[in-house]
């Protein structure tokens, strides 16, 4: 019997390391890019919208790469309701054209944020990283089950 605790104990750190490790480089590469935490994954299970931009917005360059954009007071419509909140997008996917700002491409939302197309290996660490977290949440969970059930004689 101990060897069988010994074995699920095994497994569920296991499972919390893989989570903590998701965890981890999930709001780590944001902060390392200076992109908000998760723009990769917003962006994939957002909701297209149409952007109205605010006259001017506020510009943070990154050193070595593109310029990221921080838009407060950004309005949209996401199925007949108008929200508005903070665009985070690159520079280069806000026009300025004579004196108001347009946003091209296309944007997703959620929640109170909206978010410009990321560069594709954002997207693809985001989502490994939720990926990796919920096979680490499963495991842990199968642990817990399995450790509930009487054992076999």
């Amino acid at each position: 019997m101990s060897a069988r605790w010994e074995s699920l104990k095994n497994r569920a750190t296991l499972c919390l390391l893989a989570v903590a490790l998701a965890a981890g480089v999930f709001f780590i590469v944001g902060s390392a890019s200076q992109q908000p935490s998760g723009w990769g994954a917003a962006y994939a299970f957002g909701s297209p919208a149409r952007l109205q931009l605010p006259g001017r917005c506020g510009t943070e360059t990154l050193s070595g790469g593109r310029g990221t954009v921080v838009c407060e007071r950004t309005t949209w419509t996401v199925d007949g309701e108008t929200h508005q909140g903070a665009l985070y997008a690159y520079a280069d996917q806000i026009e300025r054209s004579s004196g108001s700002l347009a946003f091209k491409g296309e944007a997703h939302v959620l929640g109170d944020r909206a978010y410009g197309e990321p560069e594709t290996w954002l997207s693809f660490v985001h989502l490994g990283a939720l990926t990796l977290a919920a096979v680490g949440l499963l495991g842990l969970l199968g642990s817990v089950v399995v450790a509930l059930l009487p054992g076999r004689r």
